[in-house]
């Protein structure tokens, strides 16, 4: 098996130096062209296979260039274009930054404008504010001596009522109390006959047992009268 070779790059012009260094020798007879040629001869293909690796190396790297040269343009256009658009958006985030602007100062300018107007009402409403107090506790003033006269008024003939109540009250009650001892009066009356009468109706009936028991015994004594003289 042949031992694979370590390849190492020779530059170009050392070859040639050499093979011209090999024609001079073998020209001059000299034995040493002898070696040198056969070391050329056996390294030659090396040589020649090394530079067609070097070809082909440098093929696909053109090749490979040519790719990324072609994705680089691909990118470069791309981030062109969305450089394009994000200097496009950027002008119209400024175009709206300064109109935002120009609305707050537009907004600055009416809200010191209200503020004015609202100071100015403050001040208005406290002037009316204090006018209608005044007013106000005049109203109040005259409403209670309104409600005081009026509950006075009422009071007085609350009084006035309750004095003619009362009086009316005691008349009611010693006319009850004059009717109630009469009540009584007479309830001892009717006691006093009712007893009358139990009484009399007792001594009635007494009287009427005793009659006849008084002709039961007569009524005896007659039929008893005829038996014996049989």
């Amino acid at each position: 098996m042949e031992k694979e070779r370590a390849i190492q790059c020779v530059p170009v012009e050392l070859l040639e130096r050499l093979k011209a260094l090999g024609e001079r020798l073998w020209a001059d007879k000299n034995p040493a062209s002898v070696q040198l040629n056969a070391i050329l001869e056996e390294f030659d293909s090396d040589v020649r296979t090394l530079g067609h690796i070097v070809k082909e190396y440098e093929t696909d790297f053109e090749g490979r260039l040519a790719i990324k040269c072609r994705d680089h343009g691909r990118r470069e256009e791309s981030l062109k274009a969305e450089a394009d658009a994000a200097a496009e958006r950027l002008a119209k985030l400024q175009q709206t930054h300064a109109d935002s602007l120009k609305k707050i100062e537009e907004l600055k300018t009416m809200l010191a404008a209200r503020d004015s107007e609202l100071a100015e009402l403050r001040s208005k409403t406290m002037e009316d504010g204090s006018e209608l107090n005044s007013r106000y506790v005049v109203k109040m003033q005259e409403l209670y001596d309104k409600v005081n006269k009026k509950e006075l008024e009422m009071l007085a003939r609350w009084e006035e009522k309750n004095r003619t109540l009362e009086t009316k009250i005691q008349s009611i009650d010693t006319e009850v109390a004059a009717k109630t001892k009469q009540l009584g009066l007479r309830e001892k009356a009717l006691v006093e006959d009712f007893n009358g009468r139990k009484a009399e109706l007792i001594r009635t009936f007494d009287r009427i047992r005793a009659e006849l028991e008084a002709r039961e015994k007569a009524l005896a004594a007659r039929e008893k009268g005829p038996q014996e003289k049989i």
